[in-house]
């Protein structure tokens, strides 16, 4: 536990071979920011579920109202078309993603029915299908993110439209979103965690209106230094998903958070650990 959250007590200044904390620093500060991170997960993952939740409800009514409750196993119903972003991607290789969507829809149904999910087993039998409104509550929130992200627009944009999101800002959105979940039901440190994609490149949310309305500093590529693939990003996801009353409940929650935090802090300033989360100076 003590060597997931002592960095920010550490001197850096100092080039000795072990590890010399800041003055004064003692165990109870550094638990204090175990505690804290402990909370964040309860925090987020409430509100994270909420929006996979409304995701989940708004892809199945849609999805199912043009192709009906089982067709979701056929290739024809999702985009099988290089778009012009995906220049490097051949069409067979659009096809196997498709196809790959698809046989992890098939792999999580048999799991289902060899744990004997009363639900899953039930429309199997009786009926030969699992409705995907029935389906989505047992799909990963990534799984979601690539059903999402394999539509044809054209449906990406019935759906994104209730969210007042364009599709390309959903997909990365849910793509963020479900690499945070998994860092908080896997109990994982997530204060200064940042999203990142297999190859190790940053895995952001588009620079949105949000970026600029809170006037976050670039860099020189002209990207927001915050709110992309930090903690903050997924802060900045709730502002766009949330109702105006859950995302006001959340920033209540976290507001006590932080001030509890920062009651038992004493070597550093609050603003060490909310720079660390991705949140602006201001």
């Amino acid at each position: 536990m003590i060597n997931g959250y002592k960095d920010l007590f550490l001197d850096r200044t100092y080039k000795g071979a072990e590890d010399k904390y800041l003055e004064g620093a003692n165990f109870f500060e550094i638990y204090a920011l175990y505690s804290f991170d402990r909370e964040l997960r309860s925090l987020f993952l409430r509100y994270i579920l909420e929006i996979e939740n409304n995701v989940k409800t708004a892809l199945a009514y849609e999805f199912s109202k043009k192709y009906g409750f089982d067709n979701y196993l056929t290739i024809g119903n999702f985009n099988t078309n290089v778009q012009p972003h995906e220049k490097r991607k051949t069409a067979a290789q659009k096809i196997g993603e498709v196809s790959d969507l698809i046989t992890g829809i098939q792999r999580e149904i048999s799991k289902q029915l060899s744990n004997n999910n009363p639900m899953i087993s039930h429309y199997m039998l009786e009926e030969g299908y699992v409705p995907l409104w029935v389906l989505v509550n047992i799909l990963t929130l990534r799984t979601i993110s690539k059903f999402y992200n394999n539509l044809k627009q054209i449906n990406q944009n019935t759906i994104g439209i209730k969210f007042k999101l364009y599709p390309d800002e959903m997909c990365a959105l849910l793509s963020v979103l479900s690499i945070f979940r998994n860092q908080c039901v896997h109990d994982s440190r997530i204060y200064n965690f940042k999203a990142v994609k297999k190859n190790g490149a940053a895995n952001s949310i588009k620079t949105n209106k949000m970026h600029a309305e809170l006037k976050i500093q670039m860099d020189s590529g002209n990207n927001p230094i915050y709110g992309k693939n930090d903690l903050f990003a997924i802060v900045i996801i709730f502002k766009l998903m949330l109702s105006k009353s859950s995302f006001n409940k959340f920033c209540f929650a976290l507001k006590h958070e932080i001030e509890e935090v920062d009651k038992k802090l004493q070597t550093i300033e609050i603003e060490t650990i909310l720079q660390k989360m991705g949140f602006p100076s201001n």
